[in-house]
């Protein structure tokens, strides 16, 4: 997965239900993790940018770095999973619809509480 994501131009946002629907397939949790560590900060415009801003040198190192972070990071995911007796397959069929629904509910609530809250606070500052 280190391979597939360093030259991939994927944000993060992108990555993650990739990684998911891979990990569904049968990829690992671990490997799954490199993907979402290595892809989005190796892409091609990131790396060119370190090299512009850092030089070539450091961009290299940059790379190096985030692919053995990532690297260690998944295997020590898959270690997690394999002691805790985790299993990936589990994932299927949970989300917010099968969670219960007053929890669901005061979230939601709450969450618009705070988003009411931001909004009239910046209206009085522009007020004044």
């Amino acid at each position: 997965m280190l391979l597939a994501g360093i030259p991939l131009y994927i944000c993060a946002s992108a990555s993650t239900p990739v990684a998911a629907a891979l990990v569904l397939k049968g990829l690992s949790p671990g490997a799954a993790l490199v993907f979402l560590l290595a892809g989005p900060a190796t892409n091609a415009a990131t790396l060119s940018l370190a090299a512009q801003a850092l030089g070539k040198r450091a961009a290299l190192v940059y790379l190096g770095a985030i692919a053995l972070c990532s690297l260690l990071l998944g295997r020590l995911t898959d270690q997690l999973y394999r002691s805790l007796d985790l299993d990936t397959s589990g994932w299927i069929g949970r989300g917010p619809e099968t969670s219960e629904p007053l929890i669901a509910q005061a979230a939601a609530a709450l969450l618009l509480l705070l988003i009411l809250r931001s909004r009239f606070a910046t209206w009085r500052r522009h007020r004044k």
